[in-house]
């Protein structure tokens, strides 16, 4: 099983601070058969400052000792949405993970969207539950499917009810842990495990993109 979305690349963000700490959630990953992982550090959050070339250096030195413990990685970001978007960090080459607001519609969100596309990447919207703009404008929601733009749920979302109306509308695209390393949430890796359907969707749309030789953040 794969993790789309996680702050776990330590030092980069506000997510994990320790390459220990990181490991030790790593090895439950691996004995929950999370076996691929993709690490997604905030870009461009408004308070949430992060820097290309440290996040770089980090992953270059984090990736082994993570594939050692027999977890495949590689490097995404979590990109907040602006009107302006420089230097896309792509995951696997191809999906562009969004942030949005919470609470206030982007008044530039669908022309965003459409410029994303023209340049050839595929949007997945990331923890899709927090949106109370989206939640209350369902017409906007069928828009987006009919674009084919992805949502992603956190798990917990799932195991606390926050994500219902997306799971019984069956418009759950994928599943995550966006995991901070801290304990800010309870994350039970094992819930995995309990939306097979999901995860192997997941895994039907990420297959041809996901063995792609990846190209490290270019400065």
């Amino acid at each position: 099983m794969i993790d789309i979305h996680c702050h776990l690349l330590p030092g980069v963000d506000d997510g994990s601070d320790s390459e220990e700490k990181s490991i030790e959630i790593l090895k439950e990953y691996k004995k929950n058969g999370i076996d691929n992982v993709v690490f997604t550090p905030h870009k461009d959050h408004p308070t949430i400052k992060t820097n290309i070339e440290k996040i770089k250096q980090s992953y270059i030195k984090f990736k082994p000792k993570v594939e050692r413990l027999g977890i495949k990685t590689s490097l995404g970001s979590e990109q907040y949405l602006q009107p302006k978007i420089k230097n896309v960090r792509p995951l696997f080459n191809n999906f562009v993970l969004i942030e949005m607001p919470t609470e206030t519609f982007p008044h530039f969100f669908m022309n965003k969207i459409f410029d994303l596309q023209l340049d050839g990447y595929q949007i997945i919207i990331a923890h899709v539950e927090r949106y109370k703009w989206l939640i209350e404008k369902k017409e906007i929601i069928e828009n987006l499917k009919k674009l084919d733009i992805y949502f992603q749920t956190n798990i917990h979302a799932l195991e606390n009810k926050k994500a219902e109306f997306y799971r019984k509308n069956k418009l759950i695209d994928f599943i995550s842990t966006d995991h901070h390393a801290n304990s800010r949430t309870e994350i039970d890796l094992s819930a995995y495990k309990k939306y097979p359907k999901i995860t192997q969707n997941m895994e039907k749309i990420l297959t041809p993109y996901i063995n792609r030789e990846e190209k490290i953040y270019q400065i």
